[in-house]
């Protein structure tokens, strides 16, 4: 067990309003924390795809194996335009939406919004952990990790 891991224990940390159901397996993946399942499965083929409209996505999910109402997703795409995730733009009667960010740009977001809200809440605490956990890193995966925040700065 490493060191993060014998400090974090095997609790389970969700975002801020999920209510996920024991039953459903947790995934690894950011986005899928990020997002609910299905506001992920669109941006995924929203990511892939580029533009579409929802009777596209819509058959996408079909073809996917997920059976699910068009108003479903009209519900889902609505709701991550208004979330600033997905653009929409009226051509004639239809909506075409594209995604407003990349899929890294998303995470990067993300995880600035995450880490702002524990530097506002804890303050020097959080900052002191950051550190402690950085220093327990190997000098190859601090590097890797400066050079990400290089690129975050430029």
């Amino acid at each position: 067990m490493s060191a993060r891991e014998d400090r974090v224990g095997a609790g389970v940390v969700m975002r801020a309003g999920s209510q996920r159901r024991a039953s459903k397996q947790v995934t690894d993946q950011p986005v899928d924390r990020l997002l609910g399942e299905l506001e992920a499965s669109v941006m995924r083929l929203m990511w892939v795809g580029g533009a579409a409209t929802v009777r596209e996505v819509l058959d996408r999910m079909h073809s996917a194996g997920r059976p699910l109402a068009y108003t479903t997703v009209m519900t889902v795409m609505s709701r991550l335009a208004t979330k600033g995730l997905l653009t929409r733009e009226l051509v004639g009667k239809t909506h075409i939406y594209r995604a407003a960010l990349s899929e890294e740009a998303f995470l990067r977001a993300s995880a600035t919004q995450r880490v702002q809200a524990l530097v506002d809440e804890f303050g020097d605490l959080a900052i002191a952990q950051f550190l402690a956990e950085v220093s327990d890193l190997s000098p190859k995966r601090r590097r890797q990790l400066k050079r990400l925040a290089s690129e975050d700065a430029g």
